[in-house]
C-alpha cells in the first residue's frame, strides 16, 4: 500500500552574523537563494521557503532570523541538508541557529481562512512549550479555540495550527509543540493576544510550564522565497 504523504515543517531559528537586514538579504539570496539551491530543494521535497525577522527588526536589528520550510518528504529533507555545500552556506549566514522539524498535531483544532483581496502582509505569532500529553493538551485547545476563533477572525488571523517536535526513531514521544498563528495586521495581532478573551481562554493552561511567544514579519528586501 502506498504510503500518505505528509507534510512536515521545518523551522531554522538563529542569530546571523551580517549586521544588518540588507547585508542578510544579499546573504541569503547568493545562499539558501542560490538557483541551483533552490532547484535541488524543490526537486527534493521542499514545497515552501519563507523568511521573517522579529516586528521589531527595522528599529532595533538584533540579527535574528527565522527560516520557515514545508517539507513533502523527509528523505529528501535530510538528503539536501547533508550536502556540504548547503552546511557550508548555513554557517557563512548564522553565527547560531536551531533547526527543528515538526509534525502537525491533527487532533488540535486548526484553520485557514483566505484573506481578503490587498490584505497581502503576512505577520506570525510563534508559541513554544512542552505539556505533560498531547491528548490533555487537546482536550483543553479544542474548547478555547471554539471560543475564540470568531473574535480572532474579527481581528485580522488567517491561519492556526499547531504542531509538535519529531522526535528520533525508536525514542519517546516528543512533548514540545509548537503554535503558528498567521496574522494579516499587526495591530490586529497584538490586540487579540492582549484581549481579556483571549487571555482568559485558558489557552496557556495546556503547558506544563511558562511557553515561549514570539511575534515575526517579513522583513524588507527582496527575499529570495517560493
Amino acid at each position: 500500500m502506498k504510503q500518505k504523504m505528509t507534510f512536515n515543517l521545518l523551522t531554522v531559528m538563529g542569530k546571523v552574523k551580517p549586521s544588518s537586514i540588507e547585508a542578510a538579504c544579499e546573504l541569503h539570496n547568493q545562499t539558501a537563494g542560490n538557483p541551483g539551491g533552490v532547484a535541488a530543494a524543490k526537486s527534493l521535497g521542499d514545497m515552501s521557503h519563507m523568511t521573517f525577522m522579529p516586528v521589531d527588526a527595522e528599529k532595533s536589528f538584533k540579527g535574528d532570523l527565522l527560516f520557515m520550510d514545508i517539507w513533502n518528504s523527509m528523505e529528501g529533507l535530510n538528503q539536501f541538508f547533508s550536502d556540504p555545500q548547503v552546511q557550508g552556506g548555513a554557517e557563512m549566514m548564522f553565527a547560531s541557529r536551531e533547526a527543528i522539524v515538526w509534525t502537525k498535531i491533527d487532533d488540535f483544532l486548526n484553520f485557514n481562512f483566505p484573506a481578503p483581496t490587498g490584505k497581502n502582509e503576512k505577520f506570525i505569532g510563534l508559541v513554544r512549550g512542552t505539556v505533560k500529553s498531547l491528548e490533555e493538551a487537546a482536550a483543553i485547545h479544542n474548547p478555547a479555540m471554539e471560543g475564540t476563533v470568531k473574535i480572532a477572525r474579527a481581528n485580522g488571523m488567517v491561519s492556526h495550527a499547531f504542531y509538535s517536535r519529531m522526535a528520533a526513531p525508536s525514542s519517546p514521544e516528543a512533548l514540545e509543540i509548537l503554535g503558528v498563528d498567521v496574522w494579516m495586521s499587526a495591530d490586529g495581532m497584538m490586540k487579540h493576544y492582549m484581549s481579556p478573551e483571549f487571555q482568559n481562554s485558558g489557552l496557556y493552561n495546556i503547558y506544563a510550564s511558562k511557553p515561549a511567544s514570539s511575534m515575526w514579519v517579513h522583513p524588507k528586501g527582496e527575499w529570495v522565497e517560493w
